[in-house]
């Protein structure tokens, strides 16, 4: 391998993983904009769940105190974890 080729192959090597760089920058932008828009639905649908009278709630297991507290974390978070973990000790008692 004389050095001409030698600095061809190298030239191809670095826009491969140059490449590879960018399709996995752009897999993880991506991956954290499909979980912002989930988180932002979950909310959006979450939200819903103040219209619902008591015994509806009661039906599903939750309380407006577990709404409340639901909705107390941070709005990066999801409510909807929040809000299984109180159904699901709700239904314990």
């Amino acid at each position: 391998m004389n050095a001409r080729s030698f600095a061809a192959t190298r030239t191809v090597a670095r826009s491969i993983n140059a490449g590879q760089f960018f399709v996995n920058a752009t897999y993880a932008v991506s991956g954290k904009v499909t979980a912002l828009v989930r988180m932002l639905l979950n909310r959006r649908t979450a939200g819903k769940l103040h219209q619902l009278s008591d015994h509806q709630l009661a039906d599903i297991g939750l309380t407006r105190d577990d709404l409340r507290s639901a909705f107390a974390v941070p709005f990066t978070a999801d409510p909807t974890a929040e809000l299984a973990f109180c159904a699901r000790r709700n239904s314990c008692l």
